[in-house]
Order: structure tokens, then sequence, then C-alpha cells
């Protein structure tokens, strides 16, 4: 009941925005994925593009530490609450904007088969998506989201729809045994309605937040920390990572 009441009030905030014509698209994902990236001449695949854009290439800015923005991938197991292959984006499309630098926000709702496969674990890593889109990097920052698009591939008509469209292409492709069904919303340019955003979905953030909490509490009785700040600012981090790598090393023995 919590994910169709969340997700009700989602679905209830962006109607409110087209009420008050906020720009609002709405596309559906391509069937020929492979055929679409060919005709927009930007690579998609796995793993293939693993760039840092510099500063003097990037031609657009997505969040970052001075703007509003958000990444939030949550998955759940009802399918029949999703709207698979939905692509809605809140905001004008990048070929309307000016500036250089956006507030930007990104929700990606996933229906999964098994809520017990340890793949589940590799979800909310959006590093390969960093890796696989063609002049498109993440920059690493905690439950926000900065990336950078270069100069070179906005030239080629890089837009939201097409960013949406790798998106869940790759997911399809990398979690292919676990995904029923995807949709993505995306909200850019104005940080009030990424605000109000993040408050209409605030039900499903506590729950991301429980479980962040909830493995944070574990892995530090699994290793017998006591200090009571979280792991980001935490100044043995090092030391814990070195530590986290030893005992993965010996579970996998353990398996063996």
């Amino acid at each position: 009941m919590l994910n169709e009441s969340a997700i009700g009030k989602i679905r209830d905030f962006i109607v409110q925005q087209k009420n008050k014509n906020t720009e609002v698209h709405s596309y559906h994902e391509c069937e020929d994925d492979i055929k679409y990236f060919q005709k927009n001449k930007i690579g998609v695949e796995l793993d293939t593009y693993k760039e840092v854009i510099l500063q003097e290439e990037t031609g657009l800015e997505l969040g970052g530490m001075n703007k509003e923005s958000f990444l939030l991938i949550y998955p759940l197991k009802e399918k029949n609450l999703l709207h698979d292959g939905t692509i809605t984006i809140i905001g004008p499309e990048i070929n309307d904007i000016q500036q250089t630098s956006i507030d930007f926000g990104l929700l990606l709702l996933i229906s999964i088969k098994d809520q017990s496969n340890q793949k589940l674990k590799q979800l909310n890593s959006f590093t390969f998506i960093s890796n696989s889109i063609e002049g498109f990097s993440i920059r690493s920052v905690p439950r926000r989201f900065w990336s950078r698009v270069s100069t070179q591939q906005l030239k080629k008509g890089f837009n939201f729809q097409f960013l949406a469209q790798a998106i869940l292409y790759l997911y399809r492709i990398k979690f292919s045994d676990i995904v029923e069904a995807m949709e993505i919303i995306m909200i850019n340019s104005c940080p009030d309605i990424i605000k109000n955003f993040l408050l209409v979905s605030s039900e499903l953030t506590h729950k991301l937040k429980e479980k962040w909490l909830k493995k944070l509490e574990d892995w530090k009785k699994r290793i017998d920390c006591e200090y009571e700040w979280g792991c980001e600012i935490c100044p043995y981090q090092v030391e814990c990572y070195e530590i986290k790598k030893v005992l993965v090393a010996r579970n996998k023995k353990e398996e063996i």
C-alpha cells in the first residue's frame, strides 16, 4: 500500500504541474534502441565510454554541489504500479536551455522480479551509466546528482529524451534477469519544483533512507564500529574500506 500511495502522489504532482502550465514532456521508450542511438550518432554500450569530461569540454552540467539535485533509484515488486517505458520530463528540453549549469533531479522506478536477488545491491550504482554513454559522465556526490554532457554531444542533439532512453536501455541490458518494468521521471531548471517533488516523494526517500541506515548499522556491527557519525564523514573511511575488502575476499573463499 505504501508504494501505491507514494506513486499515486507522484502522478498527481505531474498532473498538477501540467495544470499550472509547467513545461512537461512525455515520451515512450523506443522499441528499436540500437537504431535510435545510431540515428543520433551517440554511442551507448555497456562499459565502453569510461571517459572524464573536463570543464573546458563541458557543454552542460546537470545538478552539482551548488544546485538543487537528486538521484532516486527505487525498486519495487508491484509491476502493475508502473507505466513501463514511460519517460516524463518536467522542465524544458536541452535545446531550449541557455544556461551551462542547471538544477536537475532523476527518479527511476524499477519493478523487480526477485527481491532477494544479489544484483539488487547493484541497482543503485549509477557508475555503469556514466561508463556507457558517449560524452556523458557522472561525478560522485552522495545522494545527489552531478553530471556533465560534452559540448560535442550537445551539437549532435543529445537531450533528456536521449538520456532517459539510454538509461532504460542500459538497465534492461545489465539487469535483464530481474527487471520487469521501468519508468523514469526527470525534473530540470526549476529548484522550487524539485524541492516540492522531494516533499511529495518523501515516502519513497524515507523508505530508502531506512534501508540505507540498516545497512550502515549492520556494517558497523560487523566491523565492531562504535562511532556515531556516518561513513561519508568518517576519518577512518580508508581503513574501513580495506577491512571491507578483506571480509569480502574471506566470504568468497568460504563459498568455494
